[in-house]
């Protein structure tokens, strides 16, 4: 997961010098008439991206420059400000007849439609409660998980994909309760269950939720793309009767939107994203990102996406388990195999300044600092982050010095 992020205005790619050294020309663009362009070149096979992202307002693409990023496998995902895919443009998919068959037959069967979905589900409500969870390490939220438990056991007794949706939206509302209830009143979040599921956002966590999911889907079309599924034929949201919604895509999203929600509540916790990174415009009253902030928001995006989880005796980076586990639809929808798991791997959510650490911090007396060996900054900058209520890092082995000075104090 590593894409190369176009914004601004005059964005350009075209390739140069085609018969000597058949260069891919690619121009950002720019927000401001000061800023400088930045042009860099690209010889063929040694594009180091896994992707092109463009949410610049102007600018083209060359014929020839499809063809180049085609022959090298480079999608291009053509995004609004708001992070919805505008566009996409992937390489040539594989022709699979029978896997597209199946996935057609699998639709129109309500059994096999309905564990699909069911599946689907089932795992996107696991890894919400693994985000609540996650979230009561540091804040008061416990009495929230059970009520999302509780809530998650009707999924067993629906017996139709219309009953899916009601325990899923059910327990999204219980969900997003709790997730607000841990940020700022200043950032105005009322949750994502309106009429408009937020596309059009009025407040900053949503308009970075938005573009978090905008980012997801782009690595789900390209993931589908590469093992032959028809996009539009979906199980969990009905199959598209027109040919822009890609019913697919948004049910391979669901078991992975955590990311973007663990991700956004890390950039706001952070200071990576503040209300002040955000803008109205007049014309529609949408929020948008300041540019520099979306840029340190996509570099948080990747460092999640590229965190390591161990899959099958591997470590998969995320977007490898997207697309390993839309390969494992295909083989379930053709018969290759009798089982469909969303929930693994299930990912390792655990917070380095949880309360408890906050409370180690600040009770340390000086004999007790000096015994641990830990440095006068360290210290300040830990005690600094755990006085005022802010998000801060440890190092593994800062984090075991403080975590045995509190076991030896509970043994004596």
């Amino acid at each position: 997961m590593n894409p190369l992020h176009l914004s601004g205005y005059g964005v350009k790619l075209r390739v140069r010098n085609l018969q000597m050294r058949s260069e891919l020309e690619v121009r950002d663009g720019r927000d401001g008439i000061a800023k400088p362009y930045a042009t860099s070149f690209y010889r063929p096979r040694r594009f180091p991206y896994s992707s092109i992202l463009i949410d610049g307002h102007s600018g083209y693409i060359s014929l020839q420059a499809f063809h180049w990023l085609s022959k090298n496998r480079i999608p291009i995902f053509v995004m609004n400000f708001d992070g919805s895919v505008i566009s996409s443009i992937l390489p040539p998919m594989p022709i699979k007849a029978d896997l597209c068959a199946a996935q057609v037959e699998a639709s129109t069967v309500p059994t096999m439609k309905l564990k699909v979905a069911r599946a689907i589900v089932d795992a996107k409500i696991a890894r919400s409660i693994q985000v609540l969870e996650w979230l009561a390490e540091r804040y008061d939220v416990s009495r929230d998980v059970p009520v999302v438990k509780r809530e998650a056991l009707k999924l067993r007794h629906a017996r139709t994909v219309g009953a899916i949706r009601s325990v899923e939206g059910r327990v999204a509302l219980k969900y997003w309760n709790a997730y607000g209830k841990v940020l700022p009143e200043s950032l105005d979040f009322q949750g994502r269950m309106t009429s408009s599921h937020q596309n059009n956002a009025t407040d900053p966590v949503n308009a970075a939720l938005n573009y978090g999911y905008g980012f997801l889907e782009g690595e789900c079309r390209r993931a589908i793309n590469a093992v032959g599924l028809e996009p539009s034929v979906g199980f969990l949201h009905e199959t598209s009767g027109y040919q822009t919604k890609q019913s697919l895509v948004y049910d391979l999203q669901e078991p992975f939107r955590w990311i973007a929600d663990v991700t956004v509540m890390e950039a706001f916790e952070s200071g990576v994203l503040d209300l002040p990174d955000f803008y109205f415009t007049g014309d529609d009253y949408r929020y948008r990102f300041d540019p520099e902030a979306k840029e340190r928001f996509l570099g948080l995006l990747r460092e999640r996406f590229n965190s390591a989880v161990k899959y099958k005796g591997r470590a998969l980076k995320w977007d490898t388990v997207i697309e390993q586990k839309t390969v494992e639809l295909g083989r379930y929808l053709v018969g290759r195999t009798g089982k469909l798991d969303f929930l693994e791997p299930s990912p390792n959510l655990q917070r380095a300044d949880d309360s408890e650490l906050r409370k180690r911090i600040l009770s340390l007396s000086q004999s007790e600092e000096r015994r641990l060996g830990l440095g006068k900054s360290t210290l300040h900058y830990l005690r600094k982050k755990a006085e005022n209520g802010g998000s801060f890092k440890v190092y593994v082995k800062v984090q075991k010095r403080l975590t045995k000075r509190y076991c030896d104090v509970k043994s004596d």
